[in-house]
This record gives C-alpha cells, sequence and structure tokens, in this order.
C-alpha cells in the first residue's frame, strides 16, 4: 500500500480550497443507467455494442426533480399541460397548480357540489375547460383564479351525467369531452353542444380537420359528434385498443403507439412502421408519447424508461434508470426541455444541454480527476484509480469501470502519447501500450504531474522534475533531475513548456532547452495581495492571472514578460471574470470562470462571447480541457462535463419577464384580472398602495432559478427594490404614478428587454380635490371665527386690562391712602409723643396733684362721713381721668375695657360718672358676644357721653343704659327722664354741643345708625345699632 499523500491529485482546481460538495438541491442528475429490458437492448443495439465514437461519449443532462409533497395535491398518474403563459400545470381533484419559476402555485377557485375538476387543458385560444364526473364546462380566469363554470345541460343523455370525461381535446373551433362511454363537443361559434355514444373509448386526436375516436369496443373510427356518425376504419383489437398513444409528427402524420408499445404513422387510413430500432418490433406498454418543439419524438415505455428519438428513428438519449420506469405522461413545449411525471414527482430534463455530466451513476468515485483519450476511448485517473469508458448502446449515457489492469501503486498522473497510455505513482512512471500490461520505464521518483510538450514528457514532483524522451522505442531521461519547486498543483502544457500553478502567488515554467532543464519560478507580481495564479494561454502567449487584480503577459518566444494591451482589453470585456483559458485549432478561446464555461471568438475584429450555450454549472474553480478533434472537456473537483455533440446547440430566446399577479397586500386581494399585460393604466385606490407583484421567466430552460431586477420610477426618482425570486412587494407607496422595470439578470440566463408594469395609485381621500375644497372652506371659515374670536378675545383683553387697571388704581389709592395713613400716623404719634410729654408735665402733673392733695384730706382725721364720701369719689374720678387722659393720648382702649366685655365696662363707667343724683341702671339683653376693640370702645364712649349730658346737662333722675346683642349685631340705648332738648336746633347749631357731634362721629366709624329721641321736658334716648359687626381681631 503507497503511503498517505500530504496533498490528493487535484488537477481541475485549487486543492486547498475545496470546502465540501457543492449545493446540488437546484438540479439533481439522473442514476445509473440500467441495461433495461433485453429485448429492447436488442432492439436499439441491432443486436450488439457499438463502439463510442471519439468525442461522443455521453453525460448525463441536468434535471430538476420537484417531489409530490412539494407539489402539493398531486399524486401519481397526474395529466401534464400548460397554461396560456407556457407554465407547467397540473390537475388534480379540483386544483390546478402551475409552477411559476421555483413555487408551485394553485391557481384554481375549488367548488363544491361534485364539480371537482379532475382534467384541465387549455385550448389553442387561451381559454380552459375541464372534465369531471357527471360534468364538464370552462374554467374561467377571474381575478387570477381559475373558476369551472359548468355546461352541462339540464336535458344531457343519462349515460353523460354517469360518465367521467377526463379526456379532452381542445381545439380553436370547439372541444371535445371524452368519457369511457361517448363524446360530447361544444361548438364554439353557437355554443352548441352534441352528444355521441361510444362504448369504450380509449383515445381520441384529430388530424387533417377529422376526429379519431380508438376504442375498445369499436376499433378505429372517424368520427362526426354533431352529425352522430361513426366510421370504423379498423376493427378492434383483442389485445386492447388500435391507438394506445398518439402525438403529432408532421402535416401528414400522427405517430401512435399501441398497447403492445409498437410505434407506427397513422395517415389518416393506413399504418406505417417508424423507421429506427424503436419502430422495428413493440416495446411494451408505451405509457406516453410526445413531440418535441425541437422535432424529436419523447417516448416513455413502461419498464424501459424515456427515449428521445430523432425523426429519422435514431435513438439521441435514453434514460433507463429505475425513476424513468414508470413515467405516465410527458409534456414539452420549448427546446430542450421535457416534462415527465414519474411515481414520485415531477421532473424538468434539459435534455439539449451542450454541456452533460459523469459522476457517480455512471461508475465514477471523482476526487479531482485527470482525464486522457487512450485507445478512442475516455480514461479518468481519480482517487489513485484509472477508469475506462464501457461500450454503449446508441442514446445511453456513457458509463466507466475500473481498468482490469492497474499499477501496482496509486495513480497520480496520466497521460497518452501516441498509443500509449502513460501514467505516475509514487514509484516512477509506468506505460501501456494497447493488448499489454503497465510496463515501468522510470524508478526512484515520486511523480505526481505528468505533462506531454511536443515530443518530451516532463515528469513533475515536489521534490524532482525530470524530463523523458522516447527513443528507440524506449522512453529514457533526457537530461539531469532538477530539485522541485513545490507540489505542482494545477498543470498545463503550452506550445513550448510544462506550467504549474503551486499556489498564492507563485507559479513555475519548466522547458528542456540545450540538454537541460530550465525551471524558472515566478512569485513576484505587480500586485501585493495573495492570489492565486491561474494560467492561460493563446499563441505564444501564457496570461498569469491574479484575480481580482490583474494579469501579466509571458511570450514564451523571447521567454520575457511582455505588454498584450489588446489581449488584455478584449480579456476584460468578458462578462464574468476569467480564470484559465485555452485556445484550439481553429483559434476559438475556451476560457472558464467560477461558475462556467464561455467561448471567445474574434469576428471583425471585435471579440465575440458565448455565455449562454453552455449555462451555469455549480462546481467552482472549473478547469477545461482539449483533447484532440476540439473534444472540449471540463473537470472539477468532483464532477466532469462534456461538451454534448449530440444535440446543437441553438441559441436560447431572450427571457422577458411576465406579470401573473398584482395583489393588494392587505387586503390580498387580487386586482389582476388574467396574466399578462395590463389592459390599461390601472389606477389603485390609496388603501391599496402596498402591492404584491408575482412575476414569471417565460423559460424553465434555465439550469438555475431566474434572479430579477426590479426599479421602481416614480417621478424623477427612481429605486432599486430587491424581491424575493419572482415575488416582490412594495409597502406603502405614496400617491403619483408608477413605473415599474422587471428584468432578468443576464448572468444566469439570456436576459432580453426588461417589462414595464405602469399603475398608478389615487391620494387618500384627505388628498384629494374635493377634500382640498373643503379645507379651503374650513380654512375661511376658521379665520372668520378666528377673526370674531380675536376680536372678543381684544375685547376680553381690555376689559380685563381695564379691571387690571382699576385694580391696579385701587390698590395705587389704597396704597396712598396706607402711605398717608403712615404719615398721618407718624404725625399723630409724633404729636402725642409732644401731647404726651405737654400733658405729663401739665395736666398729669396738676391731676397727680389734685390727687395728693385729695389723699391727705382723706387722712384728716374729723372729717365727716358724707364729706369723706364724697372726696373719695372725687378723688377716684381725678385717677380714672388721669389714666383716661394718658390712654387717649396714645389712641389706647379705655382702661375700664381691659379684660372684661362691654355690659361690665358700662357698669364700672356708671359708677364712676354716679353722683348719687341719679339712679342708673345698666340692662343687658341677649348673650354677650366679642366685638371688635373699636365698636366696643366707641359703644363705651358714646353711652359715657349720652350718661355725662343726661347728669349734667338734663338733671335726669333716672338713668338706664341697656346693651342688646343680637344675630344680626349690637344695640345701645340709653333712656332719662331729664329735661330734653330739640335735637335738629342743637345739632345745626355752629357752636358748643361738640358731644353730640362726638356722638355721631363715634358711629360713624363703628359703621352704625345713631338715632337721638329727646322732647323737653320728656327725656332723651340715645339709641346706637352696630348691624354685622365685624369679627374680633
Amino acid at each position: 500500500m503507497p503511503p498517505p499523500r500530504a496533498r490528493p491529485c487535484a488537477p481541475a482546481g485549487r486543492a486547498h480550497e475545496r470546502s465540501g460538495t457543492p449545493d446540488r438541491s437546484a438540479f439533481r442528475r439522473p442514476g445509473r443507467l440500467g441495461l433495461g429490458l433485453a429485448a429492447l437492448c436488442l432492439v436499439l443495439t441491432g443486436g450488439r455494442a457499438a463502439d463510442p465514437a471519439p468525442g461522443g461519449e455521453l453525460g448525463l443532462p441536468f434535471t430538476r426533480f420537484y417531489s409530490f409533497e412539494e407539489i402539493g395535491n398531486a399524486s401519481r398518474g397526474m395529466r401534464l399541460d400548460f397554461d396560456p403563459l407556457g407554465r407547467i400545470a397540473v390537475t388534480r381533484a379540483g386544483s390546478c397548480i402551475v409552477l411559476n419559476d421555483t413555487s408551485w402555485i394553485d391557481i384554481a377557485d375549488r367548488v363544491g357540489n361534485g364539480r371537482v375538476m379532475e382534467r384541465l387543458v387549455f385550448s389553442p385560444t387561451k381559454d380552459a375547460f375541464y372534465g369531471a364526473f357527471g360534468t364538464w364546462g370552462h374554467a374561467r380566469m377571474e381575478t387570477g383564479r381559475l373558476r369551472p363554470q359548468a355546461l352541462t345541460p339540464a336535458d344531457a343523455p343519462a349515460w353523460a351525467l354517469k360518465s367521467n370525461f377526463n379526456e379532452l381535446l381542445a381545439l380553436p373551433e370547439g372541444t371535445y369531452f371524452a368519457s369511457l362511454n361517448g363524446l360530447v363537443y361544444w361548438d364554439r361559434a353557437s355554443g352548441r353542444q352534441s352528444f355521441l355514444e361510444i362504448p369504450g373509448v380509449a383515445r381520441l386526436f384529430h388530424h387533417r380537420g377529422q376526429l379519431y375516436v380508438s376504442s375498445y369496443a369499436k376499433g378505429l373510427c372517424a368520427v362526426d359528434v354533431v352529425r352522430g356518425t361513426v366510421q370504423m376504419i379498423r376493427e378492434p383489437v383483442p389485445e386492447g385498443a388500435e391507438v394506445d398513444q398518439v402525438a403529432a409528427f408532421d402535416a401528414g402524420r400522427v405517430i401512435t403507439a399501441n398497447v403492445a408499445g409498437l410505434l407506427r404513422f397513422f395517415d389518416g387510413r393506413d399504418f406505417s412502421a417508424f423507421p429506427g430500432p424503436l419502430g422495428e418490433q413493440a416495446l411494451g406498454r408505451v405509457g406516453a408519447l410526445v413531440r418535441l418543439p425541437d422535432g424529436n419524438l419523447a417516448v416513455a415505455v413502461n419498464g424501459s424508461g424515456v427515449h428521445i428519438v430523432a425523426p429519422d428513428g435514431r435513438v439521441l438519449l435514453a434514460l433507463t434508470t429505475s425513476e424513468y420506469q414508470r413515467v405516465t405522461d410527458l409534456a414539452s413545449r420549448e427546446d430542450g426541455v421535457l416534462w415527465v411525471v414519474t411515481e414520485t414527482g415531477i421532473e424538468k430534463i434539459l435534455y439539449n444541454s451542450p454541456l452533460t455530466v459523469f459522476g457517480q451513476r455512471q461508475g465514477l468515485s471523482l476526487s479531482w480527476p485527470q482525464l486522457v483519450r487512450w485507445n478512442d476511448r475516455i480514461v479518468v485517473a481519480s482517487g489513485g484509480r484509472l477508469y475506462a469508458a464501457m461500450d454503449g448502446r446508441p442514446g445511453e449515457t456513457t458509463r466507466f469501470q475500473l481498468m482490469g489492469e492497474q499499477p501496482a501503486s496509486a495513480v497520480w498522473a496520466v497521460a497518452t502519447v501516441g498509443e500509449e497510455l502513460i501514467v505516475g505513482t509514487y514509484q516512477g512512471i509506468h506505460v501501456r501500450r494497447p493488448g499489454g500490461k503497465f510496463e515501468t520505464v522510470l524508478t526512484g521518483m515520486d511523480v505526481a504531474r505528468l505533462v506531454p510538450v511536443n515530443d518530451v514528457l516532463y515528469a513533475l514532483g515536489a521534490t524532482e522534475i525530470t524530463v523523458l524522451r522516447r527513443t528507440d522505442g524506449v522512453w529514457k531521461e533526457c537530461a539531469p533531475r532538477v530539485p522541485g519547486v513545490g507540489y505542482p498543483m494545477i498543470v498545463h502544457g503550452s506550445r513550448h513548456a510544462a506550467w504549474m500553478e503551486l499556489g498564492p502567488n507563485r507559479a513555475a515554467r519548466v522547458r528542456l532547452h540545450d540538454g537541460r532543464l530550465h525551471v524558472r519560478v515566478f512569485d513576484e507580481f505587480p500586485w501585493k495581495a495573495s492570489r492565486w495564479i491561474n494560467v492561460g494561454w493563446a499563441g505564444d502567449t501564457v496570461v498569469l492571472t491574479g484575480l481580482p487584480d490583474g494579469r501579466v503577459y509571458f511570450d514564451e518566444a523571447s521567454e520575457t514578460f511582455i505588454p498584450r494591451p489588446e489581449l488584455g482589453r478584449m480579456l476584460d470585456l468578458a462578462p464574468f471574470p476569467l480564470n484559465r483559458f485555452r485556445q484550439d485549432e481553429s483559434g476559438t478561446i475556451w476560457a472558464t470562470h467560477d461558475d462556467g464555461l464561455l467561448t471567445l471568438r474574434v469576428e471583425n475584429g471585435q471579440p465575440v462571447f458565448d455565455t449562454g450555450s453552455f449555462g451555469r454549472i455549480n462546481d467552482r474553480f472549473p478547469l477545461v480541457q482539449l483533447l484532440p478533434g476540439d473534444d472540449v472537456w471540463l473537470l472539477t473537483g468532483q464532477s466532469i462535463y462534456h461538451l454534448n455533440r449530440h444535440f446543437v446547440a441553438e441559441p436560447k430566446p431572450a427571457f422577458r419577464p411576465v406579470l401573473v399577479s398584482l395583489a393588494a397586500g392587505r387586503a390580498g386581494r387580487e386586482l389582476l384580472e388574467r396574466p399578462g399585460p395590463l389592459p390599461a393604466l390601472p389606477v389603485l385606490a390609496h388603501a391599496d398602495n402596498s402591492l404584491v407583484l408575482r412575476f414569471f421567466a417565460g423559460s424553465y430552460a434555465s439550469r438555475q432559478p431566474p434572479v430579477y431586477e426590479f426599479r421602481l420610477h416614480h417621478g424623477a426618482e427612481t429605486t432599486v427594490v430587491v424581491g424575493n425570486g419572482s415575488l416582490l412587494t412594495l409597502n406603502n407607496l405614496p400617491e403619483g404614478r408608477y413605473r415599474l422595470e422587471a428584468r432578468l439578470s443576464g448572468a444566469v440566463i439570456p436576459a432580453g428587454p426588461p417589462l414595464f408594469v405602469e399603475f398608478a395609485i389615487d391620494p387618500p381621500w384627505y388628498r384629494t380635490w374635493y377634500a382640498y375644497g373643503g379645507y379651503l372652506l374650513g380654512l375661511a371659515t376658521l379665520l372668520r371665527l378666528l377673526l370674531r374670536w380675536t376680536t372678543q378675545r381684544a375685547r376680553s383683553q381690555n376689559v380685563i386690562l381695564e379691571q387690571v387697571v382699576a385694580e391696579r388704581t385701587g390698590e395705587l389709592r389704597i396704597a396712598m391712602q396706607r402711605l398717608n395713613d403712615e404719615t398721618r400716623q407718624t404725625a399723630t404719634l409724633a404729636e402725642r409723643n409732644r401731647l404726651a410729654g405737654e400733658i405729663h408735665d401739665s395736666v398729669q402733673q396738676g391731676l397727680s396733684g389734685l390727687m395728693l392733695h385729695l389723699d391727705a384730706t382723706l387722712k384728716l382725721p374729723g372729717l365727716p362721713e358724707p364729706v369723706r364720701s364724697r372726696l373719695s369719689v372725687a378723688r377716684n374720678m381725678v385717677s380714672f381721668t388721669r389714666h383716661e387722659v394718658q390712654h387717649a393720648v396714645w389712641d389706647m382702649e379705655s382702661p375700664i375695657l381691659e379684660g372684661t366685655e362691654l355690659g361690665d365696662a358700662l357698669k364700672k363707667i356708671t359708677a364712676l360718672i354716679d353722683p348719687g343724683a341719679a339712679e342708673m341702671q345698666v340692662i343687658i339683653e341677649g348673650a354677650p358676644t366679642g366685638l371688635p376693640s373699636a365698636t366696643k370702645h366707641h359703644l363705651l364712649r358714646i353711652a359715657q357721653e349720652a350718661i355725662t349730658n343726661a347728669v349734667r346737662h338734663a338733671a335726669a333722675r333716672t338713668i338706664t343704659i341697656t346693651l342688646i346683642y343680637e344675630a344680626g349685631g349690637v344695640a345701645l340705648r340709653v333712656a332719662d327722664d331729664g329735661n330734653g332738648f330739640v335735637p335738629q336746633s342743637v345739632l345745626s347749631s355752629g357752636f358748643g354741643h361738640f358731644g353730640l357731634r362726638g356722638l355721631r362721629g363715634r358711629t360713624e366709624k363703628i359703621g352704625g345708625e345713631l338715632q337721638i329721641n329727646s322732647t323737653p321736658g320728656l327725656g332723651t334716648v340715645v339709641s346706637v345699632a352696630v348691624r354685622a359687626p365685624l369679627p374680633v381681631v
């Protein structure tokens, strides 16, 4: 066993960049091709295997499988059709499910009451018709949904109401609905229906204006349903239907298959044999038969597989693996795309792709493979082992098997020179000739790669490099070995030398010159970043590319770097950054990029790139390999691709998206009546300003899902909008006119002109013209109200201002009054101080002296008691007068009021005033209440003045003082029985009578009311009433 190698063989990519198996979820490759039925194999091969023609190796086509679970309401046995937009459609149990790019969508509106669509077809006029049990009719597109509308009349025959109409034939002039029991024909022009009962209907078809019915009971018949005529062409056969499957072929014939699987032409009267292997004998039950748009035929044979056959009978492709053994339906609408219904799902087969793929299903275990053609067959070195292509049958994909003769150690390099197969191992180099075994021609060297250039063979290893030349029929080293420069990851043979890609910013060139090996390592480049160096060449110019930084050009004739601006400009025009390229014998450059292959030709001095013919692959970093005869192969780390010579790659039509749905995003309401171009500029309500648009690419010919680019134009503003595949959501669009531009990216499929969708969105009701009119009217009303309010407010503010001015004036008046009072009080206080000083020095001194004399007199012995009593009263009066004078000066209340009520003070004052001549009585009525000090003081003075006047001037004998406390105030009444007087004459006198004027002044000070009632000789009554006295402070 050889020791494990540090690096695997990597001829087709960068070993260090492999990070796992590439994602192939979008397309799967069919399984290993089986042998099929033995009889069919003999038919296909004419009894023997055919040797593969050079360059005719056929790989697997690209496919995309959709399981029934992914589709939805789907199951085995479904029938295929295409809607007017070209979308594949399947019908089952009331559903019509179409594939919109990558999503399956049910566009049918399912209706109960037994009207369940079991079969649905679309007519050439783009109308849809359905058949079901006991009913048939239209399926009209309304607001994006297919809604069945029954055509079943009330007087339909009983057999029709008990039949399941599962075969439909839609023609421009009318539609046929067929069941096992008979036919119904609906005429488009008149709308009339005709019924024809035919038992055992198996198939119906239309050819040259005539309807044909294949029946188990009636044989093959020409039928006129309207006239009710049945003309037998072929009698029934015991095996079953004469025509079990049928497909159009040319203007004069259709291709048919009976229940035994015999393919024949039918011209309306007679049958004729189908040419080629498939027409020589019965194949078995044919599950489906369809004519392809490119003129070829697709035949699905139960137990055998799917076969694509040319009109001349040649089998172009045979898919015979287990998944194709029970195909129930086929459909095709565009070149190169075939749809099949298998037992587990629906599969899309891109049968005429220029590239076919080889992998594990064809017997190869691939890991960075190398490939050569030897002995007219392909030999692959992969994983240290050699695989050889097997002889195949016409149309069958090429299979590989391990070569019976393997070197003793693992193979890491392979090459061919003439008829010799040369391999390199870690032990040396081994050569094998046709019919022979491997012979060792070099030992003692770990050979990683072999590169034949002209008449020499370069053997490249990680530690050593040598070169061999065939001399006298023997391979010998023709130059001394030189040390290696690193592991040769990827190698190329140009016209003059061997080139090695060694890693980031490292490449090397090996050339035999003058009997010596010259190794030149390139590790200095104009860019500073570390880039993998890819090697490509055209003619004598080798291009070292370090993407994305640039390229350098090496001229092999002069062995120097040279400028090649014209080549650089041409390579820069490529739609993809190019990694490696080769130039074939015709001058065409085959170049690889990260996702696939393209070609470059110069026509009329201008570069012409072909990017659409080869599509895109899921493997990364492919390496193109040109074998003799311009046989093009593409190698990656896990796959091998081959340019298919069976089908001529026609230019694909440009893809242009189609609008299939326009829905209001919030309500989910469909706004598009039917898919396709908008009939007129739709004006949408502002409530529908969030939209969901769905597009269809118009084709399924691409291997990858289509990539959409959206631009929304609104006035002068253009916005790039990001969608979710073919689904685009536009949220909260403002009002205005819009122009949506939808295009498909040309990086994946050939992009055609963009689709423009124009629509307008109304403003909300509050931004409409009538709303603006209402706004103007409301504004005018508001201005009027504002003006009125402003005027009223000004008036109110004036009133308030006047009130404020009045208040401020009152406050100023009060402040001035206070100031005056303070000034007066200050003056009064000063005057009182002066009077107090004067009174103290004069009146009080006199009163004090008088009191001392009275006190001395009262102490005299022998003083009679009456005299003593009178003197005592006089002494008290003098003392009281002294205190009163003092309090009066300082504006203090009477000392009699200190600590007592007004009633008690009145009693005290009577005691002081009483000379003994008059009888005084104090009467208090009501509950005493607290009175303000000023009120009590002035009432006391008023009572004192009234009593003094009664005693001094009226000679009263009886004086009654009455104090009345009431709820509303207090009243004072002093009544005497003295002489009396006339109040008006006394009060009007200008001189004297200061006491009565004092009474009036004091009454006014306390807010009271003074009444003096007096009559000469009848006494006097002085009354003072004070209402609502102020609370006591």
